[in-house]
């Protein structure tokens, strides 16, 4: 379901590729999970850094953006983001919600860590750097989803209130992108004990320290929910931090996961 792309070739800008689901496009649905590369953000965001939270130069980040949305279709206008706070707040996003954080910090939708939408034109975007990603997708109706869901979100049930906000979960497919994987989420048990009570034992896994796996915790989530099409990615942040933005690798900066509706 999954399918790497490369950016279109610029001088001024790092070679990089993004992660598609050509499945989608012909309901015109266009998504792009990003990674670190394909930008113009010197060290130490190099280099499609897409967050103004990061402390990188907003210029950039705003050039970033539009270089990731260009290969979506999407207009840098129709950027609209949440200020995540790793809640489980969700907004169906309008006109009047449109182009919310693509701007400036200042302008993201407060405590905000999920986004849809069935208005064409709107890029939902949620920034990533171990976090899971997840696309929710009703392609016949033409509804879509991004959700920010670390283990406070999880636990708070972040995926499960986007499901609700959406309605008719059977129709949804869910994508989950890259993110840490259970190979190398080590917690303790202020992390494991709420992972466990909200999402099951089938979350944790013991290799010698105490791990988490999100992935599982992910699935059990929009099982729980009756979303029954799920894809995984099984692409680990952490395990590549010379592809992807990784906080437990250091990294301030952000990817992200883009998605918008062609217009009819």
């Amino acid at each position: 379901m999954f399918a790497w792309r490369a950016f279109p070739a610029r001088g001024d800008a790092s070679p990089g590729a993004y992660l598609a689901v050509p499945a989608l496009e012909s309901a015109g649905i266009r998504i792009a999970f990003t990674t670190r590369h394909g930008g113009f953000s010197g060290d130490p965001f190099s280099s499609l850094n897409l967050s103004f939270f990061s402390g990188d130069d907003p210029d950039v980040v705003m050039a970033n953006r539009a270089r990731a949305m260009a290969v979506i279709g999407g207009d840098p206008a129709s950027w609209t983001s949440g200020r995540q706070v790793h809640g489980a707040e969700t907004v169906r996003v309008d006109g009047e919600r449109k182009g919310a954080g693509a701007d400036s910090p200042e302008t993201t939708l407060p405590g905000i860590d999920a986004l849809w939408t069935d208005e064409p034109g709107v890029v939902l975007a949620v920034l990533i750097a171990d976090c899971v990603p997840v696309l929710l997708v009703d392609p016949a109706a033409r509804r879509i989803a991004t959700v920010h869901a670390g283990w406070r979100g999880m636990t708070s049930g972040v995926i499960e209130a986007t499901v609700r906000a959406m309605g008719a979960p059977d129709a949804l497919m869910a994508f989950i992108g890259p993110s840490i994987g259970p190979c190398c989420y080590e917690v303790g048990d202020d992390v494991a004990e709420p992972a466990r009570a909200a999402l099951g034992p089938d979350v944790e896994r013991r290799n010698g320290t105490m791990r988490v796996d999100l992935w599982g915790g992910a699935r059990i989530a929009l099982r729980r929910a009756g979303v029954a099409s799920i894809h995984l990615s099984a692409l680990c942040t952490r395990c590549e931090p010379h592809r992807f933005f990784s906080h437990r690798a250091g990294h301030a900066a952000r990817q992200g996961l883009l998605a918008t509706i062609d217009a009819a």
